[in-house]
């Protein structure tokens, strides 16, 4: 992997949402506000789907007749959007703040009573992933919003993990590995779209239209799926599903592995691909696919701790033969909403690697599609 493969953060890779999700609609308009408010939107792509949030209060513009779609957004305005998109101004964080504790505490370079000081503290402790050295005054990057925007879904639904495919994204190697999760899940869901030549420009700063635009579509997504819940319809994506239960299920580690169903405990010097994996490979045969997979190793029949000696030296022994291949962290819900930090085994590998790993005798290997496993 590259030389940020060590801060891969698998976060988010969930469907099948709550019904008590989002009592906001988009459907309608119920303020006085139109499409003259803002006299910069003609032509602006989503110029509806900004009126829309401006309309139900979410979004603001500049000024009462500018919304500025083509200016960078900064990420005191990104948060802002994601804490009135989201309400996450009404929700009960899952992250304990103390009410007399200044935000500066948490983010230095935030100030303690600015426009932002309120929204901040409701995005971080509804566990939106903000990084503690943010400038709130900066501009905010492509990926860096939609990872926002996919932590702060996952916090308002109860959503299971699912397994997905890792999507065709041209200018993948731009991503940096801890927001790569968001930004797949994103595209998976139709929430963030790629352009004609399937890039997503991670690194660039994201406009106000276009984070407008990601923000109206993921509250759309949230609505649709709670509606089709609470009709009784199970609302999920278009990927593989998860690997049905099997008679002799393998014992997780207590460190976290990536484990997610149950399947036949791989015998030392065989490699096990649970069947959404099978699935893959045979529905992408003959494609220039890579898959994002987990990888556990056992002993003897015996799961291997990640941070074992065991399995430091058989990654340090495959990327020798030149597997992209590390260790990769990982967040999960525990008990009453607690999140737990876990490192696996992660790889981007092809078909033919897959097909042809080159095992050692010493361990058995299970593969399957890396995913947040949180009891959410």
């Amino acid at each position: 992997m590259n030389n940020k493969t060590n801060k891969m953060n698998k976060k988010i890779v969930t469907s099948i949402l709550s019904a008590s999700i989002l009592s906001i609609s988009l459907g309608s308009v119920s303020f006085a506000a139109t499409t003259s408010s803002f006299q910069d939107l003609k032509g602006v792509n989503g110029q509806d789907k900004i009126v829309k949030l401006h309309d139900q209060h979410i979004l603001n513009g500049l000024s009462d007749t500018a919304f500025a779609p083509q200016s960078s957004l900064t990420q005191a305005q990104a948060i802002q959007f994601i804490v009135k998109g989201f309400k996450l101004d009404a929700k009960t964080g899952v992250i304990a703040l103390k009410d007399n504790q200044k935000l500066s505490t948490v983010f230095p370079s935030a100030k303690d009573n600015a426009w932002y000081t309120d929204a901040f503290r409701d995005a971080y402790q509804n566990g939106v992933d903000i990084p503690k050295s943010v400038n709130p005054t900066t501009k905010i990057t492509r990926e860096q919003y939609i990872d926002y925007v996919m932590t702060a879904l996952q916090t308002v639904g109860k959503m299971p993990a699912i397994d997905v495919i890792t999507p065709d994204i041209k200018d993948i190697d731009k991503l940096d590995p801890a927001m790569l999760d968001s930004s797949q899940l994103a595209i998976a869901l139709g929430i963030v779209k790629l352009d004609s030549s399937k890039n997503l420009y991670p690194q660039k700063e994201i406009t106000r239209a276009e984070a407008a635009v990601i923000l109206y579509d993921a509250l759309d997504y949230l609505n649709k799926s709670a509606q089709d819940k609470m009709k009784g319809q199970q609302t999920t994506i278009d990927v593989l599903p998860h690997e049905e239960k099997g008679s002799n299920p393998v014992t997780q580690p207590n460190n976290g592995s990536m484990v997610s169903e149950s399947y036949a405990t791989p015998t030392d010097g065989e490699k096990l691909y649970v069947r959404t994996v099978k699935m893959a490979l045979d529905q992408y045969a003959g494609q220039d696919v890579k898959y994002f997979v987990a990888i556990d190793l056992f002993s003897n029949g015996t799961p291997l701790d990640t941070n074992s000696k065991e399995v430091q030296a058989e990654v340090k022994r495959l990327q020798g033969l030149n597997y992209d291949i590390d260790f990769a962290k990982a967040w999960t819900y525990e008990g009453n909403l607690q999140k737990v930090d876990y490192t696996y085994v992660g790889a981007y590998l092809t078909a033919d690697q897959l097909q042809q790993f080159k095992a050692n005798t010493n361990y058995g290997y299970a593969f399957q599609f890396a995913s947040n496993l949180g009891d959410v």
